[in-house]
């Protein structure tokens, strides 16, 4: 969250002698933005103050993202059950949205989306390692350039 303001001169000019401020008057203001760039806003959010570098892939990173997700759900599935047993009253709208999300999410088998994920780690390991070998091959070069 934060404040909005639209700033203008005010007083009598200094060319008369006299003195000139500024009023800042508050400006109604929405920011907006996809559910990917809030989780990022988040994240850079709780790096404030943290000289350490970030690691992206970070499986604690992964786990707050699961269960801010998690949390989101149980939000979602207590308004359902509230709807159904007649505490609230129905928003087609939100039934409405909350149509548009289930048909977006794909229809995949738990096998096929445990074989995606092992392939994208099998990824990033062979790109941590060839990174590794990057930053060794780089060392010895420099030593070899200091011998000679």
């Amino acid at each position: 969250s934060g404040q909005a303001a639209d700033g203008g001169s005010s007083g009598i000019n200094a060319e008369y002698g006299g003195t000139e401020g500024c009023i800042f008057t508050p400006v109604p203001h929405e920011i907006k933005g996809s559910e990917a760039d809030q989780v990022c806003l988040k994240f850079f959010q709780g790096l404030k103050g943290n000289k350490k570098t970030p690691n992206f892939n970070d499986p604690e990173q992964i786990v707050q993202s699961c269960d801010d997700m998690t949390s989101q759900i149980n939000v979602i599935l207590g308004y359902v059950k509230q709807v159904l047993s007649g505490e609230v009253a129905v928003d087609k709208e939100v039934g409405r949205q909350l149509m548009e999300v289930v048909q977006a999410i794909p229809n995949l088998e738990s096998d096929t989306i445990t074989n995606m994920l092992n392939s994208h780690m099998q990824d990033l390991l062979a790109v941590e390692y060839l990174t590794y070998l990057t930053r060794q091959q780089l060392a010895i070069g420099a030593r070899i350039n200091q011998i000679l």
